[in-house]
């Protein structure tokens, strides 16, 4: 397998050196020089008097220095070859040309629970409020591809998530809110990404919207369910290829919507780290991409389809460097791997999940973790924000801990002048050379992932389970020293008291999910039914992309259930081994 192309030091030193490419270091000897008194002489005495407060080590591993100037950057950045230009290679900058000055980030809302009846209220509200973009969470049986009557949704139908059994539900969930009156809508699911696709797709149909009026944004990234979160219903490489076929359809049926999202979030949350789990991401794109690449299609079709999800909850200023460092390892690799020539091929956009390791002891404080740790991901160019709300640990979010989470999101996108320039902290020593470590470390960590295999050698070999392990034990070890403060938790510590007013389900959303089910069952065609059903086993028999299958089954009003359970039968199941 290829490598992506790196830079020698060498070559980094003469880019620096070139003043005519626009080096930030033209006077690096005599600074650094000084630097180096300064060091000695002025901040080494004020420390040995005052001492240190705490470690300054990052989360990701990364060394804090205690100052960074133009010395910090020597061999390293280059302005027109590392930082260039928003919406110009390699989109260190941003993705697009004007930035936020243009249009802020979609303020999004990731939300669901109990049936689709109680959560069409939720979405209404959260659209009155001013949401563009709905992204639905669904239950666990749902995203597990299991039916509300199946034994293995016992107690767990709406809890989570909204149940979703079939298109009816959709219809439920959505009555009133026309797909084209959102800007974006979809699922973070990952391992049904057909039926995910077909279900919104069918919806539109019912609604009487063409699929060029609305953008559908899935996550659609079964391969980091494996180490990550548990939701995984088939062997990795079957899953890999469903997954693809949504990226395939949407290529010749609605090039406009968002099929995959390629995901760091939990794999970061594990433990991982932002660094090693963006590279374990990549990992993962660079398998369902080379699975497309394979079919025929072009990178230059391909990769405007693919979104990413970078993840960084614990340093605000790594947050804003992460971000900026995987645009430009992506322009890179799409570019010097794989031979894209247009602007969205190279142009990564991201969608993000605003945190600020939140705690439960005294939930309030969260809101001003959640708007810093969101505002980072507005300095660092994020395209699609949602933001965690500030009960979240406690409960589902009730009502109005969700109206404070979207109002973060616009004060940030509209207030205190964070959107009047783009990239604003653009040219600092210290994100400059922050953004150059990190790039240097994912194309590191990438480069070992590839060399063990790729993907899905990463996965049977437990390699992402123990990359996960090793950052959550040395994470808690920071918590428990006290090396990382962290407010009301290891730092004034505090009693977590969960209070009576947090979110309480309908109990009875099950019942009336149940209800809805058995009645779309006993109304249905069930020759037609049963027709599409053996055509999806037919598309996986024969190597054929299965969403044209599973479209016409979720039209039929097919279950969610019904179809894994094809998928099953053709596939088998995923068993982890004892290494995983």
């Amino acid at each position: 397998m290829p490598q992506i192309p790196t830079l020698e030091s060498k070559d980094l030193q003469q880019h620096s050196n070139d003043k005519s490419k626009g080096g930030l270091s033209d006077a690096v000897d005599p600074i650094a020089v000084e630097q180096t008194r300064w060091l000695k002489e002025t901040y080494s005495p004020a420390i040995a008097k005052y001492g240190d407060r705490k470690s300054r080590v990052a989360d990701i591993g990364a060394e804090i220095e205690p100052l960074y100037t133009p010395a910090s950057l020597t061999g390293r950045v280059d302005y027109l070859r590392d930082i260039g230009f928003p919406g110009e290679y390699p989109f260190t900058r941003g993705h697009e040309p004007a930035m936020y000055r243009a249009e802020p980030f979609v303020v999004s809302a990731y939300s669901g629970f109990g049936d689709a009846t109680v959560c069409n209220n939720r979405f209404r509200s959260l659209l009155e409020m001013g949401a563009e973009q709905i992204l639905v969470a669904n239950d666990l049986p749902t995203q597990c591809g299991y039916d509300s009557d199946h034994e293995m949704a016992t107690a767990e139908v709406g809890q989570v998530g909204v149940a979703i059994d079939t298109l009816a539900d959709m219809e439920a969930l959505f009555d009133g809110i026309p797909l084209d009156s959102i800007k974006r809508v979809g699922t973070l699911c990952n391992s049904l990404g057909p039926i995910a696709l077909s279900l919104f797709a069918a919806l539109g149909e019912k609604q009487g919207i063409s699929w060029s009026r609305y953008v559908v944004d899935l996550q659609n990234d079964p391969l980091k369910e494996y180490i990550a979160r548990g939701t995984q219903i088939l062997p990795a490489e079957p899953a890999a290829r469903l997954a693809a076929d949504t990226v395939e359809w949407c290529i010749d049926h609605a090039p406009n919507w968002s099929p995959m999202t390629v995901c760091v979030n939990h794999i970061n949350a594990g433990g991982a780290g932002s660094t090693k789990g963006t590279a374990i991401a990549l990992a993962n794109a660079i398998h369902y991409i080379e699975l497309l690449l394979a079919r025929g299609r072009s990178i230059d079709e391909i990769a405007p389809l693919l979104h990413m999800f970078p993840d960084e909850r614990h340093d605000f200023f790594v947050t804003v460097a992460n971000l900026r460092a995987l645009r430009r390892v992506w322009a890179r690799m799409m570019k010097e791997r794989y031979g894209a020539s247009t602007t969205a091929a190279m142009a990564l956009q991201t969608t993000v999940y605003g945190h600020g390791q939140e705690a439960l002891p005294e939930p309030l404080n969260n809101i001003t973790r959640t708007a810093f740790g969101t505002l980072a991901y507005a300095l660092g160019g994020a395209s699609y924000v949602y933001i965690a709300s500030f009960d979240e640990a406690v409960s589902t979010p009730g009502e109005e801990s969700l109206r404070v989470a979207l109002r973060t999101q616009q004060i940030i996108a509209h207030e205190h002048g964070f959107s009047d320039t783009i990239d604003p902290l653009g040219g600092s020593y210290f994100i400059e050379r922050l953004t150059s470590e990190i790039e240097e470390n994912i194309l590191l960590t990438l480069r070992e992932l590839e060399d063990a295999g790729g993907a899905l050698r990463v996965i049977d070999q437990g390699i992402g389970q123990r990359i996960m392990t090793e950052g959550a034990v040395r994470r808690q070890r920071a918590v428990d020293s006290g090396d990382r403060p962290w407010i009301t938790v290891n730092k004034w510590p505090q009693t977590p008291n969960v209070a009576n007013t947090a979110f309480r389900g309908d109990p009875a959303a099950s019942e009336r999910q149940l209800a809805r089910l058995a009645k779309v069952k006993a109304t249905r065609d069930e020759a037609r039914v049963r027709a599409a059903l053996v055509e999806v086993d037919r598309a996986c028999a024969e190597d054929r992309n299965v969403v044209p299958s599973v479209l016409e089954a979720v039209r039929a009003y097919a279950t969610i259930g019904e179809i894994c359970d094809c998928w099953r039968d053709r596939f088998g199941s995923f068993t982890p081994s004892t290494g995983f």
